[in-house]
């Protein structure tokens, strides 16, 4: 496969030879303390405009579905409820090595005080003549 654009890197600690690109680097990690600061994260309210329409019936019944424990059939069996698909509540870090020297992984939504899907409190309207349940029975 032949390269379409060249790239050079004026620092003294990279070479371009011919053959290979070489560069010297020192590697940092981060000794991690296991001893934490508890923050509480203020409630949090979300206001749907339109909370009737589907995009608002869908992020309202994901939210409601999780504490609710809600499953339901499909033809490969029950699916659960849950937040694989986040990245803030499935995802993890490494924070770096402890005293023992073991990787210290910690899930994403432990690096900054954020609210937890499960305390969203919604509010917010949409045309009276449609009921909010109705459009999330249609997904």
């Amino acid at each position: 496969m032949e390269a379409t654009a060249q790239v050079f890197v004026e620092r003294p600690d990279v070479v371009f030879g011919p053959e290979a690109i070489e560069a010297q680097f020192e590697y940092w990690t981060t000794r991690v303390s296991r001893e934490g600061t508890a923050r509480q994260v203020p409630r949090f309210g979300v206001m749907l405009v339109g909370w009737g329409r589907n995009n608002c019936s869908k992020i309202t019944t994901a939210v409601l579905a999780n504490p609710l424990r809600l499953s339901w059939p499909r033809s490969r069996g029950r699916k659960e409820a849950n937040y694989y698909g986040s990245l803030t509540q499935a995802g993890t870090v490494s924070l770096g090595s402890d005293a023992k020297g073991q990787e210290v992984f910690v899930p994403f939504s432990a690096l900054l005080p954020m609210v937890a899907p499960n305390d969203l409190v919604f509010n917010g309207g949409s045309r009276p003549q449609l009921h909010g349940r109705e459009p999330a029975a249609h997904h």
